[in-house]
């Protein structure tokens, strides 16, 4: 009897550790697809976001070969407004209209009483007027100008700098590290706000504040137009805090992004979430009108 309750011990003790391995086993494999699906998530809003990068980058290309075209087909109106005259062998240069500045290889040749036209003769005498010609006098020797005397400064010596006044370390609370953020992006500084908004997080993680500071942080991304990152903080809010008031709001800014990044599907899908969680929030009213306008 003895014997028989130690071996039902050992297959007990070898059923509870194959339980507990096949547990662990799962958690492990569970964790491990959760981060690949993060993974992938976050390769694919990345490349829409590229894709959505390159298109802008097409049309402005494409409106700036448009605007330089325009501005040579004016030019070129320009040049036919004007009649283009050229003089036939024989005639005489009419002064109307534009005329070609191009001389044809018998136009003009050099002679040795200057330039003078092909079909003219010996030149004759070239009548003089009786006005003073000051120029037909050779000058002199040039006058020499003596150089200025330079007289020697000694230096200014430049005016001392002030030390740096040593930077003041902030001893802000979580409050106080909260609003600095917010005004930082409410001044368009939102690299700063987001490094105000990350500090919050890494010291006050169990704050009250913390949602709204998520929250804000992917409206820095999303002010960027950096839709991949935007979305990503935003389900960060929607997954830790699902009950909270700015998981409303987080979910219609995954919605708009998706439909910033070219993918109404998933826009629609946030949108709709949001209407059914949070129906009587303001956030929910623009959700409505979102899904009008992309027949959702």
């Amino acid at each position: 009897m003895k014997y028989m309750t130690l071996c039902l011990l050992a297959v007990f003790s070898l059923l509870a550790v194959g339980c507990t391995a096949t547990r662990q086993t799962a958690a492990t494999t569970e964790a491990s697809t959760e981060w690949r699906i993060k993974n992938l998530e976050e390769n694919f809003l990345n490349f829409r976001e590229e894709q959505r990068k390159q298109a802008d980058q097409s049309v402005a290309a494409a409106e700036a070969l448009d605007r330089r075209l325009a501005g040579i087909e004016s030019d070129l109106a320009v040049l036919r407004g004007g009649e283009v005259v050229v003089a036939a062998p024989g005639d005489e240069p009419r002064s109307e209209g534009w005329v070609s500045d191009e001389s044809g290889p018998d136009d003009l040749k050099p002679e040795e009483g200057g330039w003078v036209s092909s079909d003219s003769g010996t030149p004759g005498p070239a009548a003089e007027s009786g006005e003073e010609k000051p120029w037909a006098e050779v000058p002199g020797a040039p006058v020499t100008i003596p150089e200025p005397t330079v007289i020697s400064r000694s230096p200014v010596p430049a005016p001392a700098k002030a030390a740096p006044a040593p930077a003041k370390v902030s001893a802000m609370g979580a409050q106080a590290t909260y609003d600095a953020g917010l005004a930082k992006y409410n001044g368009g500084d939102f690299e700063g706000a987001r490094g105000a908004f990350d500090e919050f997080l890494k010291k006050y993680s169990s704050d009250g504040l913390t949602p709204n500071a998520l929250y804000w942080k992917g409206e820095t991304y999303y002010s960027q137009k950096d839709y991949a990152q935007a979305i990503l903080t935003f389900k960060e809010v929607t997954s830790r805090y699902p009950k909270h008031a700015k998981s409303a709001s987080a979910l219609l800014k995954i919605g708009m992004s998706y439909d910033r990044v070219g993918d109404p599907d998933n826009a629609v899908f946030y949108l709709r979430a949001l209407v059914e969680d949070f129906p009587k929030s303001a956030p929910a009213t623009l959700a409505r009108k979102e899904l009008t306008r992309l027949g959702g």
